[in-house]
């Protein structure tokens, strides 16, 4: 990878990131990306105050400046100054231009003190809309929450459920239920409302319990996955 792929490549959060390249993008990347940006910003950021300065101070009248300055000297002079500043600093465009000269350096920081690969926050925002967007309909194509059928054997080995929500159950999670440990042994797809089924079976006296699940018939109402 070049490095002026990486260092645009290093301006995106991680889910667009891996789909550009799956391997990832090295720290310098960041830090060459993070000192550009912060540079840049600030050339805008400076170039863009002495030109409006010039305008606000050629649109007063040369009288209105004599009068002041022979009023109260250099103060007034100064303290006009002081009020274009403030003014300039209130300016949409001005917030975004420091806002970005900051990132800039904390990217730059990040990449060269932990290495770290930071991505714009403006695009950062961005993803987690859009991840927002992707489970908002995701749920909406899943249907209405209803609670979980689970059913126990009479021997009380095996149980199914079926949810109307997927589980995060893996063949090394147990899952207890009703005082006993379970775990997984199949999962299947099925059919609306409650389309994903499992099959579990208890676990052996002698079985090691890793990562512990406590199940719940109602979680998947509860639940915002």
């Amino acid at each position: 990878m070049t490095t002026l792929v990486s260092t645009l490549y290093a301006f995106l959060p991680r889910r667009y990131r891996e789909l550009c390249t799956p391997g990832g993008v090295p720290a310098k990347g960041a830090l060459l990306g993070g000192i550009l940006e912060a540079i840049v910003c600030l050339g805008f950021l400076l170039n863009r105050y002495y030109v409006f300065m010039d305008a606000r101070l050629a649109a007063v009248p040369l009288s209105v400046m004599f009068y002041a300055g022979e009023r109260s000297g250099e103060t007034a002079i100064m303290g006009l100054g002081h009020i274009l500043l403030i003014e300039y600093l209130l300016q949409f465009t001005t917030i975004m231009l420091v806002f970005l000269t900051l990132e800039g350096a904390v990217r730059a920081f990040a990449a060269f003190g932990g290495g770290e690969t930071l991505p714009s926050l403006p695009l950062y925002a961005l993803a987690l809309l859009h991840a927002r967007i992707e489970a908002y309909g995701r749920e909406l194509q899943l249907g209405k929450r209803i609670p979980d059928e689970a059913y126990l054997t009479s021997s009380g080995e095996t149980l199914q459920i079926a949810s109307c929500r997927p589980k995060p159950w893996s063949q090394l999670t147990t899952v207890t239920y009703q005082g006993e440990c379970f775990e997984l042994i199949q999962a299947y797809q099925g059919s609306a409302p409650r389309p994903f089924l499992y099959f579990l079976r208890k676990n052996p006296v002698s079985g090691v319990i890793r990562k512990l699940y406590v199940y719940d018939p109602d979680e998947a109402v509860r639940r915002k996955n």
